[in-house]
């Protein structure tokens, strides 16, 4: 039994209230709820019925039918909402089919609809259950129609809504990138998932017809892929948008994408972050622009790989992808690569994809690696001593830099003899990039100090 008062009626209120839309379905005008039926909704009359029995409040529910997969909508009658704002929709809803939100607002782009919410799978036959969905504005209009989606549905219930409270949940909270992606779960979810944030960046690369890549400074945790064939961005864009956060098998996505601008364009890249092969699967790595130095291709793009391949500087392979561009000319086993892309989660594995030729730099052997292929350090992981051993590089003017995972340099220095030793056991306990220069080729290693 509920206890809340229910208006009979739907009531509509100004921007000075949080309280958009309440609807108890009570009053109707011919076989029309009062408030609904806008002039966005294509179900048709005959398929929005007057229920009296098992309500979830009050006299009246509606019943809806649509058992098509394709979807149909019934919508408010006009509101008005804001741009930058999120809205909460909330509403009980029994039968079988599935339902979502949405929001018409007259924005210029996607024929001025916000992204839909995900759909809420209902098989609850006779028995209420509780729905609430988030839509964001990206226009200011008086006009405005909320949606309820529906598609799927079965008889002969096919579903029943009622109660529907619709209010507005101010501006829509802003995060940087990193504040996104920067987690200590386990999981590697965002602590943003679920809700919509307003953020930015430069793009960083483009993934044709699916969105793009976009990231904020340089280093771990700043780069984020967005889901968004409605908007077309080019690679160095300076944006801010509104988005929904989600884990999408396991990769931190923003969707739902609303009230893009471009501040400016031709943006000078974020610098592309030197890792080994082997971290390109770490978590704070997703969706940033990285750069593997001087791998080996240790199996080509040939049979079974479509177009990928794998490169390994002596840490563990990296999977090379071709979502972008694709390397042209096929690169072949034992040849020496150094590539810069963005971090790609896809079918499972971590790519790094390239964008374009410029991002591959290919030489043809181990030897023209460079003095540098035969360095050896330890122990990994280093306790209060790091020792680095130069061997064939010895003498040739080699430069070393340890910096932390925000790029951030802790050490560095000249290194004139075959063997070095360096004190870490200051250092905070972590992972930390060493990376030596000679005048002509540069090097990373991961680093591991424990303490």
């Amino acid at each position: 039994m509920r206890t809340a008062v229910l208006l009979s009626a739907l009531a509509f209120t100004g921007l000075a209230s949080a309280q958009i839309v309440t609807s108890g379905f009570e009053n109707w005008t011919g076989t029309v709820p009062d408030g609904w039926e806008g002039s966005k909704t294509n179900i048709t009359l005959t398929s929005v019925t007057q229920v009296s029995d098992n309500t979830h409040g009050g006299a009246y529910a509606v019943g809806l039918e649509n058992t098509a997969a394709g979807h149909k909508r019934f919508t408010t009658t006009a509101v008005t909402v804001t741009s930058g704002s999120t809205y909460q929709v909330s509403y009980w809803v029994r039968g079988t089919g599935e339902i979502r939100s949405g929001l018409f607002d007259g924005r210029p782009t996607a024929s001025g609809y916000a992204d839909y919410s995900d759909y809420a799978v209902v098989a609850s036959p006779g028995v209420w259950m509780q729905v609430t969905q988030t839509v964001a504005a990206a226009y200011d209009t008086t006009g405005a129609q909320f949606i309820l989606s529906l598609r799927n549905t079965v008889g002969p219930e096919n579903l029943v809504v009622d109660d529907v409270n619709i209010s507005e949940g101010g501006a829509v909270e802003s995060a940087s990138i990193y504040d996104i992606q920067y987690t200590t779960d386990a999981s590697g979810d965002s602590p943003y998932v679920g809700q919509t944030i307003l953020t930015g960046g430069i793009v960083t690369a483009v993934l044709p017809d699916a969105g793009f890549f976009v990231q904020s400074g340089s280093g771990p945790w700043t780069g984020v892929y967005v889901y968004d064939t409605d908007d077309a961005v080019d690679m160095g864009d300076s944006l801010t948008f509104s988005a929904s956060v989600s884990e999408y098998f396991n990769n931190t996505e923003l969707s739902g994408v609303s009230g893009l601008t471009v501040v400016s364009s031709g943006n000078t890249m974020p610098a592309a972050l030197v890792v080994e092969t082997g971290e390109v699967a770490l978590e704070p790595l997703e969706s940033v622009l990285l750069q593997v130095v001087s791998a080996s291709c240790t199996e080509a793009p040939g049979g079974a790989n479509f177009g990928k391949y794998k490169l390994d500087d002596g840490s563990g392979f990296a999977i090379i992808g071709k979502a972008i561009y694709t390397t042209t000319p096929e690169p072949a086993v034992g040849n020496i690569l150094t590539v810069t892309g963005v971090n790609y989660y896809s079918f499972a594995e971590y790519d790094i994809e390239p964008r374009m030729a410029a991002d591959i730099d290919f030489t043809t052997s181990i030897a023209e690696a460079g003095v540098l292929s035969g360095v050896s350090f330890g122990p990994n992981p280093a306790t209060d001593l790091l020792e680095i051993n130069l061997g064939r590089a010895a003498g040739s003017n080699v430069t070393y830099t340890i910096a932390d995972l925000q790029g951030r340099t802790v050490q560095s220095g000249l290194m004139n003899g075959q063997r070095t030793v360096l004190n870490v056991g200051s250092m905070a306990e972590g992972l930390y990039h060493l990376t030596l220069r000679s005048n002509a080729l540069v090097k990373t290693f991961a680093v591991q100090v424990a303490h």
